[in-house]
């Protein structure tokens, strides 16, 4: 994708390749030049780099905020991977008061439905804690293999609750003497500012 986009339809563009284990690079004109992970991120950083291409070794650990558009080609079978791969360009430090994902994918395939079900579904969950249970990764499974009655029950099995509900109007018994570890100070703030 990085070598087409560089040898027709942006030749004067630098574009890079995040592909890890010694196969990133970065191309202009369509010509390669071997480069490493660190080298891209830092040309991104400085906004040399204005169009990454990644494969899914680019889905963490990367700070990218100075990008503002995601274009997934490829949707993973798990939601939440997709939550990893919008997280690496929202982020603090993000100059764009908008970030733009485009999830490509055949209309009216089986993949397509299935995105559609689960995103009216959850659109709550999403919205409130910013990503899809990994609970789901069953239907995009069975998808993908294109059994359309194991999606709708896996989809239908997920409970119509308020996601405060789920997780907070139930007693659960806790045996606070087998804890290993007390959090200091830091470390409960550090723990309750990251996301579910």
């Amino acid at each position: 994708m990085a070598a087409k986009l560089s040898k027709e339809a942006l030749p004067d563009e630098l574009i890079g390749l995040y592909a890890g284990s010694g196969r990133s690079a970065y191309y202009r004109g369509g010509d390669r030049q071997p480069a490493e992970c660190e080298d891209l991120k830092q040309l991104v950083r400085e906004v040399e780099i204005k169009i990454l291409v990644g494969t899914d070794a680019a889905s963490e650990g990367l700070n990218l905020q100075r990008l503002g558009t995601l274009i997934n080609l490829d949707l993973p079978w798990n939601p939440t991977r997709l939550e990893q791969r919008k997280g690496r360009i929202q982020r603090i430090g993000q100059k764009r008061d908008t970030v733009y994902v485009f999830n490509m994918r055949y209309r009216n395939s089986i993949e397509d439905r299935t995105h559609q079900m689960l995103s009216t579904r959850l659109q709550h969950i999403h919205d409130l804690f910013g990503q899809i249970p990994d609970t789901l990764e069953a239907a995009w499974i069975a998808a993908a293999l294109g059994d359309e009655r194991k999606v709708r029950e896996t989809i239908n099995a997920v409970p119509e609750k308020h996601p405060f509900e789920a997780k907070y109007n139930q007693i659960a018994s806790i045996n606070w003497e087998s804890c290993a570890e007390v959090l200091n100070r830091v470390a409960a703030k550090e723990a309750l500012e990251r996301g579910w």
